[in-house]
């Protein structure tokens, strides 16, 4: 009889993790923000990507367009090819775009990369190696590979762009 209850509680286990939200996916879900979730829902793109808890915090959260309202952004890996990436959803318009996850960016089309991640509020961007600039209007998002290497991801005014800084 113990043995039946040990399989019947690891088969329900099993169907509920394989087939429902994990129990680290409902938590996640609780505690981002109201918003959020009915885009994470219905949007196709946002469907075929995994949020990632790999980073500290697991999302960023600010004006990343420049429209005064926060949008937010989250760690992605494409649930196809295994590829990473930032998945960003502007607030405003309720837009989904990601960064990475097989679309090439200036440091490759999968941002494994990464080791942390912040929001980046300075107005300037700068490549030593390249001497290339970039004005930013809004904040964007900084992934750090090394104590060298960088790479932001910032909205150009019609979308975002990303650019690698080296010191």
């Amino acid at each position: 009889m113990k043995t039946q209850l040990h399989l019947l509680f690891f088969i329900c286990c099993f169907i509920s993790s394989s087939y429902g939200q994990t129990t680290s996916d409902s938590l996640m879900m609780e505690n981002i923000p109201d918003w959020v979730r009915p885009i994470l829902e219905k949007s196709e793109l946002a469907q075929k990507h995994h949020i990632l808890e790999t980073f500290n915090p697991f999302y960023l959260e600010a004006d990343f367009n420049g429209d005064k309202l926060d949008d937010i952004a989250f760690f992605v890996e494409n649930k196809i090819d295994h590829t990473k990436g930032v998945l960003i959803i502007n607030k405003g318009k309720n837009l989904v775009f990601i960064i990475g996850c097989g679309t090439q960016t200036d440091m490759g089309s999968s941002l494994t990369w990464a080791k942390r991640w912040f929001v980046y509020r300075n107005k300037s961007l700068w490549n030593n190696g390249t001497n290339k600039k970039a004005s930013l209007k809004s904040p964007a998002i900084q992934l750090i590979r090394n104590e060298k290497d960088s790479m932001v991801i910032y909205w150009t005014g019609r979308k975002y762009k990303t650019f690698m800084q080296q010191s």
